[in-house]
């Protein structure tokens, strides 16, 4: 596997297919309001100076996943859109990714990460952000959203 940022026109129709299929598998999660225009802005949305975007790639050049980071004020970011395609799954990709935007928001002197996630449903997400040290700050018990941060 091989992760990239994201620049190219090509590689940002591979996201917007990436995030699709993200959205497609999570069902109506709450996380996907304003989703529309979120793909007709990605590239402006997920570039410097609003954010960046990697893509993981196969040996062959298939897009199979996706991590997103959107900087929220200052020294506050959030990722965004971790995605791995099942055909990517099971090569510590998702490690890999989490690894990617917790060094970049370190280069940027960032103070914390935030995240939304979904109890139940993306529990194996839940684990490896744990895993990687975001702390749970806000659950509800309504939508099953559960919030989470990474302090620097």
């Amino acid at each position: 596997m091989n992760i990239e940022i994201v620049t190219s026109p090509e590689d940002f129709s591979s996201v917007v297919r990436l995030f699709k299929n993200y959205e497609k598998w999570a069902q109506a999660c709450p996380c996907f309001e304003g989703f529309e225009k979120e793909l007709d802005e990605i590239d402006k949305r997920y570039s410097l100076p609003n954010g960046r975007l990697w893509i993981v790639k196969s040996i062959e050049g298939e897009a199979v996943g996706v991590v997103g980071v959107k900087f929220k004020e200052a020294a506050c970011y959030e990722l965004k859109r971790l995605w791995i395609e099942p055909s990517g799954r099971g090569h510590n990709t998702g490690q890999a990714l989490i690894n990617r935007v917790l060094d970049f928001a370190a280069e940027q002197k960032a103070r914390s990460i935030l995240l939304e996630t979904v109890r139940g449903q993306m529990d194996h997400a839940i684990k490896l952000y744990k895993n990687s040290g975001f702390l749970q700050t806000e659950f509800d018990e309504i939508t099953n959203v559960m919030k989470m941060s990474y302090t620097f």
